[in-house]
């Protein structure tokens, strides 16, 4: 009986290549092993000596190393070298792939069969099923009006969202692609399309070459409509390029492309598009480049870049490939260390914004950075030494350059009445030098001499009350000498423009953001911060606090909030009942007639199915740093889920102080385990230099596992 069940397993590996592509790294081999322990478990197992047949009947189950068959019955006829199988046929792969059929006949050297009924399991999701399926060449899968789906089906529901009908199935089980003859897609069981050919990677495959799901754009003020057909080339493993013609039916036909490559050592992606367009009132080729790449030398040290460009300042945005509005290239090496860092690039920045003049848009050479510290050393403190140097070049306006050269300490005690007291200074030197190529005698040198010190002192206080409730208080004082007299005329402010000064940098030795300013005189910066919490959620905290000095500190703007000898007061807080609802506001109230001089509040709910956020915003206006109004500003956005597959979602942007909205739009969803739909319109109500507002509309659709498209724009 044993060469009779070593057939019978044999059998059972073919049945399994009948339905089940092998994993991409996985060696798919028919061959039978003589050597290979066989078991075979049934009620019953007879032997016809004269017709020459074994009959295994009853829960059979075949176990053949890690792959098992089970089947209602197994007959083998040593005659004729057939093997066939009937009843609730199961096959599975070390990997649990399974595949399903009713009836098999099978040839017992294992290159030719038939299954009846055959259902394959494609991964843990797909599903590939035929009324007769055959194996052709160990390699062939050649299934008869078959249907392909990855939904769901139920008693309930036995008809899938969207599937494939096809004469003829051809799954190739080598190149792992699957081939379909006169196939109609079908979406809740009626026809939509018809093809007499198409061919798709089988779910194991990463990425293949051929073409995407086309996407279909509306623009209606700008370019009217749009189809992009991208086609999706894999060079190696390590490379692959997506070419996409974007046709037009108002202005042009664009090339985009996409190259990307990987490296034992990093990776680089270049991209871009180009064409020829009427779109500024010329007929000109326009495009635009965004590459970036990041390799690693060592297991600290990196280098790479990240350049954007395009050809015209409203490109991006007439052609929906980009909103930004200022685009910024930058070429960098790098360490970074436990204890230091080293950063040095170079810079250059594009502006897409109206009026903004390009020749006084400085370009960077060289922006370096770096810092060593050291933790233990004779002060019983923390010393680091620094080092930074800039060099901004402009086509039109003054060139200014500087090296910045320090060190810096800082040691903490706790005092036994529970008091955290920390100590620090800072000592900097300062290389300003200035030239213009317009007017030669304004070249100039500058030096500073920068230093500061001083002393930090924490109380916290905690406490616990009812309601399992605990509390902590903690009043925070900083005290801060530093000289006078580091920012006068001749010293160019070029990275200190503009402060952002509230709770969260109140305690910065200087609220300068750069190093081109410098922050004078003693002062205090005070502050109190408070903060409950609960072990069922309930949440708040909230922080105060001002700087106040001897004198006016005219290095800083008179909308920065710290111009004047007592600051403005800034302040947050926060109260959340988690994860339901979240609240929050940051203040920052002028001294003068306590005038609210910057706002920002934020409201979050998600209750059940439904959530909704509200973000409101006020800056006054500072003309030190350009902004010369005031900028007062809500959003809101809302999502309901409707039901467990289908989502409405809408959102509206509003300027306050134009009275005007900005944009605003809606969606609906559908996503469930096989597709995803989603309906969405939005009206943008601001323009820029040839490219006017309007409404944009579309429909997107992507089904799983055989790509996406969207209609609209």
């Amino acid at each position: 009986m044993g060469p009779s069940l070593r057939t019978l397993l044999a059998a059972a590996v073919l049945l399994w290549g009948l339905g089940v592509a092998p994993a991409p790294t996985q060696e798919f081999d028919t061959a039978f092993d003589p050597e290979q322990p066989v078991a075979l478990v049934a009620d019953t197992v007879d032997y016809d000596s004269e017709v020459q047949t074994i009959t295994a009947s009853g829960n059979v189950e075949v176990f053949y190393g890690e792959r098992t068959l089970t089947a209602d019955r197994i007959v083998y006829n040593d005659q004729t070298g057939r093997i066939t199988a009937t009843g609730n046929l199961v096959l599975r792969d070390p990997t649990g792939a399974t595949v399903f059929a009713e009836f098999a006949d099978l040839d017992a050297a294992l290159k030719d069969g038939l299954v009846l009924g055959a259902q394959s399991m494609l991964d843990q999701q797909t599903k590939l099923a035929a009324v007769e399926a055959r194996r052709v060449d160990d390699r062939y899968n050649i299934l008869s009006r078959a249907v392909y789906s990855p939904c769901e089906v139920c008693a309930d529901e036995p008809t899938p969202l969207w599937r494939i009908r096809a004469r003829r199935v051809i799954h190739d089980q080598e190149e792992r692609v699957i081939h379909y003859e006169h196939a109609r897609l079908e979406v809740f069981g009626v026809p939509v399309a018809w093809t007499p050919y198409f061919s798709h990677p089988d779910p194991t495959v990463d990425r293949a070459t051929g073409f995407l799901a086309p996407e279909f754009k509306s623009s209606n003020s700008n370019y009217g409509f749009g189809l992009k057909t991208p086609f999706y080339w894999v060079i190696d493993e390590q490379t692959d390029v997506t070419l996409t013609p974007f046709f037009t039916t108002n202005d042009a036909v664009l090339g985009e492309f996409e190259l990307r490559r990987a490296f034992s050592n990093g990776a680089l992606e270049f991209a871009g598009s180009v064409g020829r367009s009427d779109f500024t009132g010329q007929s000109e080729t326009h495009g635009h480049v965004d590459t970036e790449a990041q390799f690693q030398l060592s297991n600290d040290i990196r280098w790479g870049w990240d350049i954007e460009f395009a050809s015209d300042d409203a490109y991006l945005r007439y052609f929906d490939l980009s909103d930004e509005d200022r685009l910024t290239s930058e070429i960098y090496a790098n360490r970074w260390a436990r204890d230091g860092f080293f950063d040095i690039s170079t810079v250059r920045f594009q502006s897409l914004r109206n009026n903004e003049p390009a020749g006084q848009i400085p370009f960077v050479i060289p922006d370096l950075d770096a810092r060593q510290e050291y933790a233990e050393s004779f002060t019983g403190g923390r010393v680091g030494l620094f080092a930074n140097a800039q060099g901004l070049l402009r086509n039109n306006g003054e060139d200014t350059g500087r090296i910045s050269l320090g060190a810096d300490w800082q040691r903490e005690w706790l005092l036994p009445q529970g008091v955290a007291l920390k100590g620090f200074a800072e000592v900097r030197g300062d290389y300003f030098l200035i030239s213009d190529a317009d007017d030669p005698d304004q070249d100039s040198t500058v030096l500073r001499f920068a230093p500061l010190a001083g002393v930090e002192a924490r109380y916290p206080l905690i406490a616990d009350s009812a309601f399992d409730l605990t509390h902590v208080i903690e009043p925070i004082a900083q005290a801060i000498v530093a000289s006078y007299g580091g920012n006068g005329d001749d010293v160019p402010n070029e990275d200190s423009l503009i402060t952002e000064f509230d709770e969260t940098s109140l305690f910065e030795w200087d609220h300068f953001t750069g190093l081109d300013g410098f922050e004078e005189g003693p002062r205090l910066n005070l502050g109190l911060r408070y903060e409950m919490f609960s072990e069922f959620g309930l949440g708040l905290e909230a922080t105060a606090g001002r700087v106040l000095r001897f004198n006016d500190a005219d290095e800083f703007s008179t909308g920065s909030g710290l111009a004047s000898r007592n600051s403005d007061w800034v302040g947050a807080w926060a109260a959340s009942y988690d994860p339901y609802v979240t609240v929050s506001q940051r203040l920052r109230i002028g001294d003068d007639g306590l005038e609210i001089t910057r706002n920002e509040t934020n409201l979050a709910v998600n209750v059940g199915r439904a959530s909704f956020s509200v973000q409101y915003a006020f800056f006054d206006a500072d003309t030190g740093s350009s902004a010369l109004v005031d900028r007062e500003e809500i959003f809101a956005r809302s999502r309901v889920r409707l039901t467990d597959d289908w989502s409405i979602n809408g959102f509206v942007r509003r300027d306050l102080e134009l009275d005007e909205f900005v944009t605003l739009g809606g969606g609906l969803r559908f996503v469930n385990e096989c597709c995803a739909v989603q309906f969405f319109a939005r009206r943008n109500f601001t323009s820029q230099d040839n490219v006017s507002d309007g409404t944009s509309f579309g429909l997107t659709v992507e089904l799983f596992t055989l790509g996406g498209g969207s209609i609209g724009g």
